[in-house]
């Protein structure tokens, strides 16, 4: 049974790793360079923005101060891929599966 869960465990790792190692690469290949205006600009004060606008930006600034809670959900899938393997590995050693050398 030992050896099924190992495989079961290990396998669920890599794969719950998936999505954490495709974020890491997207973030290391964007660029990061800043976009600087040249242009001028005159503070739009008393001019009223729509509801729709304003909830956009809400949005956007809300998804940016929860990166660290996304960056910890994504740090535990390849755990919970474990996890998920383990499980599997002991509900098909009830019914019977065994893992054996050939």
């Amino acid at each position: 049974m030992r050896a099924l869960v190992v495989v079961l465990m290990v396998l669920g790792f890599v794969v719950g790793g998936i999505p954490l190692l495709g974020v890491l690469i997207d973030v290391m290949t964007s660029s990061d360079r800043e976009i600087v205006y040249q242009g001028g600009y005159a503070p739009l004060t008393g001019v009223q923005m729509s509801r729709d606008y304003e909830s956009s930006l809400n949005l956007y600034f809300d998804s940016r101060s929860n990166a660290s809670r996304n960056w910890f959900l994504l740090a535990s899938f390849p755990f919970l891929g474990a996890a998920v393997g383990a499980l599997t590995a002991a509900v098909l050693r009830r019914r019977g599966w065994r893992l054996t050398r050939v």
